[in-house]
């Protein structure tokens, strides 16, 4: 193309947006793919490259292809990335291209459960099949198949059988049986190697094969039964909380051990998202309810959210554990759950550890928003029974980036003592003698931190700082450093515990998943255990699973010891955490 004179990446993207805009799209492409080629660094690059992609895909798909792998080889942390492999992977589809659909649909699905994805896999194993790649087929079956719904496994299933039959090498056979979780799978394939050596005349071979496959159907249904519960969980997997409906669904899926050898439990789930359409959880309840009669449901996140489920679940009967920690109104007899770490939960523990210190005396220093009010409230509430004084309250606004002002209100009423004449020293360096042991800050990780680093500039020491949740970020000591040593907090989950089954359970999930779980993925764990133990034995029913869940206290859970109550309240013993050193210790009871 020709040399563009205007060099500035910012005027080129707009001039290559103009020309798309006016219909100009040879000038568009040529203006994005220079604006990658010369400034690959520049933060527009990847959105060019993008955009020049998009416009090749209209008419040359081959090409687009060519450029999409660019993409993902050259910015492997874009915000786009995801779009870009989703796009690439229809056109695999579309072209028929399975085999390199296979491979960055593995990829995807490592990270990602979008509903598409299962019909995709579905398509992509029909492609291998007919192509003859039955291995590939096998391993994409293998994925997809425990989290698909009844319809779509009675089709894989059949594609699984056939694809098996077409195999007659029984190390082909043996490699895939660490990736086959499900046991009906398993079957198939056992039986098929037994028969590949029966035919070799490896009778011994066979006979141990074939055993193994009696003891896995004695295994899988130790009591005779043969149906299994089905829980529905609705999480948001698209939209702006997807990233934390994918960490509870990872959560959902290591508890049933779908990525293990371990035996899968007598449970079933049915995935289903509501996006950031909270008004759709209504109807998704109902179609569980209806077309998959489930035996409780895991699910949504937030508190509008969890009233809406709320609603549907107590008039429905279905027991369902929401995600939130506002208060969810029900019956006196209810049917709704959080196993999640409400305010007041928070509140109390800080209490207790304050009780335990022997501190008499708190200020708060609260933001103006929902959280800071509710917690500052039920902070003030609670003290008395602890024999705790609160000397003082002060809020300020959310929209502050300074808190210089907030902290000098909140020491406003103290004596400033006088310096002494006869020496140099400033009025900084004399020690205000504050009237509170303790600062109760209820608001982010940055800004607590940022609050922290105020205090010594007015002199305020030997005070120690209490807060929620909301510390356990390294944001806090990032920012706070040396300010925030033996600061309090509480934690729904404590990755460095020193309690051996949260350690055994991080080492696990890292192992399946390749980064480090938190709160969201432990505490779906935690609910997926709790249900899935509850219904192994005899037959249950919804009312049936409601009374064992509020007769279990003191479960030892990743997120805490965890009992639950009719009236749907929960009591959790949480990780109390404190800061020494600017590393994050956990303060053994």
């Amino acid at each position: 193309m020709k040399q563009l004179s205007q060099e500035d990446p910012a005027s080129l993207y707009n001039a290559a947006l103009a020309q798309e805009n006016t219909g100009n799209l040879d000038g568009a492409y040529e203006a994005y793919l220079y604006l990658w080629k010369t400034f690959p660094k520049h933060e527009l690059a990847p959105k060019a490259l993008y955009n020049a992609a998009s416009i090749t895909a209209r008419n040359d798909p081959t090409g687009a292809a060519k450029l999409y792998l660019s993409f993902i080889k050259s910015y492997p942390h874009s915000e786009l990335l995801p779009k870009v492999k989703t796009i690439l992977l229809k056109q695999y589809i579309n072209e028929k291209g399975y085999m390199d659909a296979q491979h960055l649909f593995t990829e995807i699905y490592a990270k990602t459960r979008a509903p598409e994805m299962f019909q995709q896999g579905l398509d992509i194993s029909m492609g291998l099949i007919e192509s003859k790649q039955y291995s590939k087929a096998l391993q994409t079956i293998a994925m997809i198949y425990p989290l698909s719904d009844e319809h779509l496994r009675d089709r894989l299933f059949n594609l699984w059988s056939s694809a098996v039959e077409e195999i007659d090498q029984v190390d082909v056979l043996a490699e895939l049986e660490p990736a086959t979780s499900d046991n009906q799978l398993l079957e198939v394939l056992l039986t098929r190697q037994a028969n590949l050596y029966k035919d070799q005349e490896e009778l011994d071979i066979a006979a141990r094969i074939m055993e193994r496959i009696r003891n896995k159907s004695m295994q899988s249904s130790p009591r005779g039964h043969t149906t299994k519960n089905t829980i529905g969980v609705v999480v948001p997997l698209t939209g702006k909380w997807e990233s934390v409906g994918q960490k509870i669904l990872k959560g959902v899926e290591h508890a049933s051990r779908v990525f293990s050898d371990n035996d899968t439990p007598n449970v079933e789930y049915v995935i289903k998202d509501y996006g950031s359409d909270e008004n759709a959880i209504a109807g998704i309840i109902n179609d569980l309810d209806k077309y998959h009669d489930v035996i409780s449901i895991i699910g949504p996140i937030g508190e509008v959210a969890g009233g809406i489920c709320c609603n549907e679940a107590q008039a429905r009967g279905i027991p369902s554990f929401m995600f939130t920690g506002g208060e969810i109104e029900s019956a006196h007899e209810s049917y709704c759950f959080r196993n999640f770490i409400s305010v007041d939960i928070q509140v109390t523990t800080l209490l207790e550890v304050a009780r335990d210190l022997n501190i008499k005396r708190f200020a708060i220093l609260y933001p103006s928003d929902h959280f800071g009010n509710i917690f500052t409230s039920l902070f003030i509430r609670n003290a008395p029974q602890y024999e705790i004084e609160i000397v003082r309250q002060v809020g300020y606004s959310t929209h502050l980036v300074d808190f210089k002002e907030a902290v000098n209100n909140l020491i406003s009423h103290l004596e400033k003592p006088v310096p002494d004449e006869t020496t140099d020293t400033g009025q900084n360096d004399l020690m205000i003698e504050p009237d509170f042991d303790a600062l109760l800050i209820p608001d982010t990780a940055i800004n607590a931190a940022m609050i922290a680093s105020y205090l010594p500039y007015f002199s305020i020491e030997e005070v120690r700082l209490f807060g929620p949740t909301l510390w356990d970020t390294p944001d806090f000591i990032r920012i706070g450093g040396k300010y925030v040593d033996n600061a309090i907090f509480v934690s729904g989950f404590f990755i460095h515990s020193q309690l051996d089954f949260v350690q055994e359970f991080n080492n696990n999930f890292y192992y399946t998943f390749g980064y480090n779980p938190s709160v969201w993925e432990a505490g779906a764990y935690d609910t997926a255990v709790i249900l899935q133990n509850l219904l192994e034995g005899e037959e249950h029913t919804r009312e049936s699973l409601r009374e064992q869940i509020v007769s279990l206290k003191d479960y030892p859970g990743l997120t805490g010891s965890t009992s639950f109550y009719s009236d749907g309240s929960i009591d959790k013993v949480i990780y109390v955490l404190t800061v020494k050193g600017s590393t994050i210790h956990e303060i053994v009871p």
